[in-house]
């Protein structure tokens, strides 16, 4: 045999041993085990199914999450159109208290501006007139004097023609001049009555007289303490001048003695309860008819009471204990 034939030989030994070898690893391997290709095949299979599986989840929550927002955002759609008229109705009465609340303060101050204004304007108006009343009293006082004087020496100078014409012979012509004159001097004296009558009235009427130091309304003077007593003390001071505490007659009063009032003082009135609770009277004795006041008064808290009633500066009135040291207004007839 030659070279070649044994070599061919030997591969054909080999591979025929190589092959025996494959079908014993073959018969070793168990029955049903998958080839290494088809475990990546099948892998893969796998991980394609997980993927889908995922993506499905994935676009199930997010159309979840869609109709759970699209939920919420229609809930408050909701909320908002219910909640939104009723919020407006709030804010719009709102604004119309606090611009009505504003108002009513701009308008009070006003009134108040105008008022002190007109006050000035008023006082410098009654001082000239004050000044010139108090000229006419003082001609109408001479005139009276005057025309009193005239009477007497009228009278007497008529007494006189009378008496000499008397003492005359009597003659018809005389005793008719005679007659004539006592006619007119019955005349003259009635006028000179009536004139006498008038002047006196116009005296009445007109007011200057005044204490220095108290304030003239209309026919009565006021005194606006500086200095604080209780009540009891301020009305025997009062009484003392020949005066009484204040007592509020009209609207109009009772704006006068407000306006001479600074804020942070209060006065003593001459207005009590303190003789039966509840029955407001005057100290001249008259009943309450005509009051102003403060919201909530009088209430008559305090251990002690409050059966005297003090004015503001606003011209509202309040009860207040008695015992209480305030200033105090005094009134007296001019």
């Amino acid at each position: 045999m030659s070279q070649g034939e044994d070599a061919v030989g030997t591969y054909e030994k080999w591979d025929f041993a190589e092959g025996t070898e494959l079908e014993k690893e073959e018969q070793r391997k168990p029955k049903g085990a998958l080839s290494p290709e088809r475990a990546v095949v099948l892998l893969y299979m796998l991980l394609a199914l997980t993927f889908v599986l995922f993506m499905a989840l994935t676009i199930v929550n997010l159309q979840r999450a869609c109709e759970l927002s699209r939920a919420g955002s229609r809930v408050k759609a909701s909320a908002l159109l219910f909640s939104s008229p009723v919020s407006a109705v709030w804010e719009v009465l709102e604004q119309a208290r606090i611009r009505s609340e504003n108002s009513h303060t701009t308008a009070w101050h006003n009134l108040s501006e105008v008022q002190r204004a007109l006050d000035k304007q008023l006082s410098g108006e009654l001082k000239a007139i004050h000044g010139r009343l108090l000229n006419v009293s003082q001609e109408v006082e001479n005139v009276r004097w005057k025309m009193t004087q005239c009477k007497e020496e009228c009278g007497k100078e008529l007494s006189d023609r009378l008496r000499v014409l008397e003492e005359r012979d009597g003659l018809e012509p005389v005793l008719r001049q005679l007659a004539e004159v006592k006619q007119g001097q019955s005349r003259v004296s009635a006028l000179l009555d009536v004139a006498l009558e008038e002047t006196r009235n116009l005296s009445e009427i007109i007011c200057t007289r005044c204490p220095a130091g108290w304030q003239q309304f209309d026919k009565t003077c006021y005194f606006f303490s500086s200095t604080t007593k209780p009540w009891l003390a301020a009305k025997e001071f009062c009484a003392n001048f020949s005066s009484h505490l204040a007592i509020v007659n009209t609207e109009q009063e009772n704006k006068f003695l407000a306006n001479h009032i600074m804020d942070n003082r209060v006065f003593w009135l001459g207005l009590t309860d303190m003789h039966t609770e509840g029955n407001w009277q005057w100290v001249d004795g008259r009943i309450l008819s005509l009051s102003f006041w403060n919201s909530g008064e009088p209430n008559n808290v305090g251990h002690q009471g409050e059966d005297c009633a003090t004015i503001y500066s606003s011209g509202h009135w309040n009860d207040a204990t008695c015992s209480n040291a305030e200033t105090w207004v005094c009134e007296r007839s001019c």
